[in-house]
């Protein structure tokens, strides 16, 4: 007996010491820091590592107990309890922001939840997680995408400044470690797209049209920039070694680009025939100081409720159009109306949610290589992985590509909710990503490509 008992004690401490080695490979087979959206300029989140397959789902707060009979529209209930848009993975620790207006920290390899803060309203900013002066800190903008009355009505006004974003509106600081709210900065308008961070700033556009700079140390305003325009999902894309940031504007639908040190405005771009709320909605992705974003636009020949999207190349340095090429027609999307490319070895990879299309196009010339029609639209950001191009689609679908020739290799078909601008994130083996029904996901990356 007194050897069983020895060999079972062995065997814990054997099992509990295999864990710990486990959970510290863990945390350095993630990333150290996420200071933009998607990772990186070029928006393809994988990060290349031994993390290892893992499966878990965490599911948000009620949003397995919606009675479906009361909450019947898909995009309500994503604006109540889903995951809005990407999440950052560091140190062992998935950031995931919910629209119900709590910041959640999961384990990375089993999904337990370590903390939650409440931020006191909807969070559809990827969070950035920095080491700033020893301490690892996470951010993330506060904002709703609600119009007051007084600025709805200023549409029909040309020139009027448009406000957007109601109740808090609010860059926060939270301790990456326990969840404490470090700071706040609170402005006018939403703050709902992702910040980026440069060189202890943080530099974001929102809804009151100004981009900012802020301390991140302690949110001490450093400049502020008018651009006239609100700022909606554009996150903030930093080019040239972070001396530049772009992301674009509505009222009026212009993409600008700004100095990272001064905040002095370097050139704006209004393109042909750009539609409705489309400026601010897509965030551009940077390789080599190429800009590649994707537009909608509609033309006096085309009929009410449709339009196309529209593939465009910026020089990052003067905002000269490069290329632009039309990736065809379709109904109007009903809002977030362009999907976000990924720049990956010369060639960029977009969906649209026009088309319901997925493309390859070459980043010098901008010629279409492949297309391929999916099930449904897409908006996100997709991402490569070997020969695989991995795309969330709408329907809940994930659909995994040949990226050479475009052929389906594969489709996911997930259970729960669909994905809108949210990102997959892979890290080494698992497949991050959020819905908008309120789950939150670990697939193993072999369930993507099998």
């Amino acid at each position: 007996m007194q050897g069983k008992k020895t060999l079972s004690l062995l065997t814990i401490m054997a099992i509990t010491g295999l864990f710990g080695i486990a959970a510290k490979a863990s945390s350095e087979q993630t990333p150290q820091q996420w200071i933009t959206y998607a990772m990186e300029s070029g928006h393809n989140a994988y990060y290349n590592s031994a993390f290892p397959s893992v499966s878990w789902t965490f599911i948000a707060p009620g949003a397995n107990k919606i009675n479906r009979h009361v909450v019947a529209k898909t995009t309500t209930i994503r604006d109540l309890v889903g995951f809005p848009i990407g999440v950052a993975v560091v140190h062992g620790v998935v950031y995931a922001p919910n629209d119900n207006g709590f910041l959640y920290a999961l384990n990375a390899e089993n999904g337990h939840l370590i903390w939650s803060a409440d931020a006191y309203n909807q969070i559809m900013s990827t969070p950035i997680v920095a080491n700033v002066d020893g301490q690892q800190l996470v951010f993330v903008g506060i904002g709703n995408s609600v119009f007051a009355y007084s600025h709805a009505k200023l549409f029909g006004m040309h020139g009027a400044q448009v406000i957007r974003g109601t109740d808090v509106s609010a860059i926060e600081a939270f301790n990456g470690k326990t969840g404490k709210l470090q700071w706040v900065y609170h402005t006018l308008g939403e703050d709902m797209p992702t910040p980026t961070y440069i060189n202890g700033k943080l530099i974001f556009g929102n809804g009151d049209g100004h981009i900012y700079a802020l301390d991140a140390q302690n949110g001490t305003q450093l400049w502020k920039t008018y651009i006239h325009s609100f700022v909606s999902m554009s996150s903030a894309t930093p080019v040239d070694g972070g001396n530049i940031v772009v992301m674009g504007g509505t009222h009026p639908s212009r993409i600008y680009a700004v100095n990272s040190s001064t905040g002095k405005l370097l050139w704006t771009v209004h393109p042909k025939n750009i539609f409705s709320s489309s400026g601010g909605d897509g965030t551009w992705a940077d390789h080599g100081g190429i800009l590649v974003g994707q537009i909608e636009t509609r033309d006096s020949n085309q009929k009410t409720g449709t339009s196309s999207s529209e593939e465009l190349a910026l020089n990052a340095k003067n905002g000269q159009i490069l290329w632009a090429r039309s990736l065809g027609s379709g109904r109007t999307p009903p809002r977030n109306k362009d999907a976000v490319p990924d720049i990956s070895d010369g060639m960029v990879y977009t969906g649209s949610p026009v088309t319901h299309k997925e493309y390859a196009i070459n980043l010098k010339t901008g010629n279409i290589i492949w297309q391929k029609k999916l099930s449904a639209g897409m908006k996100a950001a997709p991402l490569t992985v070997g020969e695989h191009l991995i795309q969330p689609i709408k329907n809940g679908d994930i659909y995994t590509l040949n990226r050479q020739t475009g052929a389906i290799t594969h489709v996911y078909h997930n259970v729960h909710g669909g994905f809108g601008p949210q990102n997959g994130v892979l890290i080494g083996k698992t497949y991050f990503i959020g819905s908008n029904a309120g789950y939150m996901e670990a697939i193993p990356l072999q369930k993507l490509l099998h």
